[in-house]
């Protein structure tokens, strides 16, 4: 899809409402409406609780939905044909007429609210894994599957099954140093349904995390989607030089540079994707995580005494 028009810039809520936001929103849910389900989405959308979701849910009232996809593209790309005709003057004024409303505004503020919690609550579980172990080693994989599979068959129908027998590979086969994940389910236009990981082992058990990483996404792609899948290890050291605080790798108790680093991940990961909710059946958690097990709480209460008794003795 092109810029949104001109009509769009002047707006006030711009800011919020970001052409890069709404039109990727608008764009993913189009996708997923055919005529045939269209009725039942939009009921969907219209109920949801997030704000894009909701969003579009209102504006497509009054859309054909024979032709929905042709109108919405025509609203963005200036199409002429008569088909897809739709009054762009009226679609861009009722839609700065639901923004403005206070049942949006009420729906973005608790969604802001809601990943900014989502995003302190991750980094400080992160931050716990980092106070616990002397070394915590951090793998990054993000797990999806290739083009030329999804003519067959849907993974949005799978992806569920196929996490659950990753992460039971992944705890099987490093009992002594798996210590805890973070995974995040997305669905875009292009790449389809993906899953953002983050893997933690215990740094003083095992080493290399780059051949664990490379590991991992060969038995994702190999054994759990039996070909089909595809991975990508951001555990290489030419992925690694690119990040301003890297995050992935082993890093020794209270690094800060890998704090500030990890931060910027967990707003990432708490970012909530609405799309992947109306893609894959049964998808409740875009954001799935591990908590402290109560060894590793009792480990954490240790640590902190520990740190505490440190800091008031006087130095020498």
């Amino acid at each position: 899809m092109k810029v949104i028009h001109h009509e769009l810039k002047s707006m006030k809520w711009k800011k919020a409402l970001t052409s890069k936001s709404l039109q990727k929103q608008l764009a993913q849910v189009c996708g997923l409406m055919s005529p045939y389900a269209y009725a039942p989405v939009l009921r969907k959308l219209i109920k949801s609780r997030d704000p894009w979701l909701w969003l579009a849910g209102h504006c497509f009232v009054g859309i054909d939905p024979c032709n929905h996809e042709g109108q919405l593209n025509a609203l963005f790309n200036d199409d002429q044909h008569p088909d897809n005709y739709i009054d762009q003057a009226h679609f861009l004024e009722s839609l700065d007429q639901w923004v403005k409303s206070s049942a949006f505004q009420k729906i973005y503020k608790n969604h802001v609210r809601q990943e900014q919690q989502l995003a302190h609550s991750l980094f400080e579980y992160i931050n716990d894994l980092n106070k616990i172990y002397s070394k915590l080693m951090v793998i990054r994989l993000d797990l999806s599957y290739g083009e030329i599979y999804t003519d067959d068959w849907e993974p949005e129908l799978r992806v569920l099954n196929d996490w659950d027998l990753f992460h039971a590979y992944t705890a099987n086969s490093f009992k002594d140093s798996f210590i805890g994940y973070a995974a995040k389910f997305e669905h875009g236009a292009d790449k389809g349904i993906h899953i953002h990981t983050l893997l933690f082992f215990d740094g003083s058990v095992v080493r290399q995390d780059v051949t664990i990483a490379k590991h991992l996404g060969e038995h994702w792609k190999n054994t759990v989607t039996q070909g089909a899948g595809i991975y990508f290890n951001a555990n290489t050291l030419e992925y690694k030089v690119r990040m301003k605080h890297c995050a992935v790798g082993v890093f020794k108790r209270n690094d800060a540079d890998f704090l500030v680093g990890a931060k910027e991940i967990a707003k990432y990961f708490a970012k909530k994707d609405p799309i992947v909710r109306l893609a894959v059946p049964g998808l409740t958690q875009t954001l799935r995580r591990s908590s402290l097990t109560l060894q590793q709480k009792a480990a954490l209460e240790k640590r902190l005494a520990s740190e505490e008794r440190d800091a008031r003795t006087p130095s020498a």
